[in-house]
């Protein structure tokens, strides 16, 4: 990002309709972009401290030419240069909402600019920038974005993939994952009409609900991506087999609610971890996919607190039972139920494993 700073007239630039910020939306020209950063960027307060101060120059945009049409796409400060053209066109501005314009200023008939050779030069910078730094994205913005660097990472490296974006946008490779599984099953409910929300509201959804709900091994086995970690394999579009389509469906509108439907899940902190449990449990979330009686099935899974303690304490009996046990084996114990055996208490360690996990992730505060 050494490269020289640049004056470009405001009519050569246009918007980088890649954009992360505009989510799942599909921006088709300047005014669609326009009205996706009207209603996601909070543009109003901007368009007025620019009207007044002036566009400042220490933080130029990022740009890069466009072959095709001779244009500068701008690859970062595209809420900026929103701003500057609601103030260079009154017209457009009123049919997106805006009235009571300030006067545009008199320094923004250009902008500076810093060129670079290719698009994904600008990648670091604006990682650093809006995944971790200053101006953060929100996290369906952020997952678009890790996603974009994902498939260009795969398509030329191929390997270690996981850990060079890890490294490129700050965040743990466990986080990274589930941010792109979880777009990649964003993507998939969308395309296929399984979220049954408008597409302004789905834009505005609690993205970090899927993508916390998916490290659970009873919500991956739900959506048939198996109870194991989550892989880099995953990472595919249409991750959820045609099988359990259905499944997803379900999990879309418990998640996220439809037109006039709430959403089961609204407190992340205490309803989340209760889905969990309900769909860790068969009959509880054939109650859930019936009848949508979320305390129903809650209750139906067994969530209460004592009744969960009491479970621990079952629990702890009898594995001490199993472990004494062993001693009094046979000699001429049967091969093959020493392998079913080792391979369920492999099978239950995981089980074990995955609560201390979860239990730590719901009460982080009083580990």
């Amino acid at each position: 990002m050494a490269a020289p700073v640049a004056e470009v007239p405001l009519g050569k630039l246009k918007f980088d309709l890649q954009n992360p910020r505009f989510g799942l939306s599909e921006a088709t020209d300047e005014q669609a972009a326009l009205a996706i950063l009207r209603e996601k960027a909070d543009l109003r307060e901007l368009v007025d401290s620019i009207g007044e101060r002036g566009f400042e120059r220490y933080e130029p945009l990022v740009g890069w030419l466009d072959p095709i049409d001779d244009k500068i796409v701008a690859l970062e400060g595209n809420r900026r240069l929103a701003a500057v053209k609601i103030l260079r066109d009154p017209e457009a501005a009123k049919a997106l909402g805006f009235t009571n314009l300030p006067p545009a200023p008199d320094n923004i008939d250009t902008l500076p600019v810093v060129l670079v050779d290719h698009r994904d030069d600008a990648d670091d910078y604006i990682a650093f920038k809006h995944i971790n730094g200053p101006n953060t994205w929100d996290p369906l913005a952020k997952a678009k974005f890790a996603t974009k660097i994902f498939f260009r990472l795969k398509e030329h490296h191929g390997h270690n993939i996981l850990d060079t974006l890890s490294r490129r946008i700050g965040d743990s490779k466990q986080l990274v994952l589930r941010l792109l599984v979880a777009y990649q099953i964003l993507e998939q409910a969308t395309a296929q009409e399984l979220i049954h929300l408008p597409a302004d509201r789905i834009e505005k959804l609690d993205f970090s609900h899927l993508y916390t709900s998916i490290q659970s091994p009873a919500a991956r086995a739900y959506l048939g991506l198996g109870d194991d970690p989550l892989s880099v394999d995953q990472v595919r579009p249409n991750p959820v087999p045609k099988s359990h389509v259905k499944q997803l469906e379900h999990l879309m509108d418990w998640l996220f609610g439809g037109v006039d439907i709430e959403p089961i899940i609204q407190r992340q902190g205490t309803d989340r971890p209760k889905l969990i449990k309900v769909l860790a449990n068969a009959v509880a979330t054939e109650t859930l996919q019936q009848t949508r009686d979320f305390e129903r099935a809650v209750e139906e899974a067994g969530f209460g607190d004592e009744e969960w303690m009491k479970s621990v304490t079952r629990l702890e009996v009898t594995a001490k039972r199993v472990s004494d046990g062993i001693s009094d084996l046979n000699d001429d114990f049967p091969k093959v139920d020493l392998d079913r055996g080792i391979s369920r208490l492999e099978a239950t360690a995981r089980h074990v494993r995955s609560a201390q996990v979860l239990l730590a992730d719901r009460f982080p505060s009083k580990k």
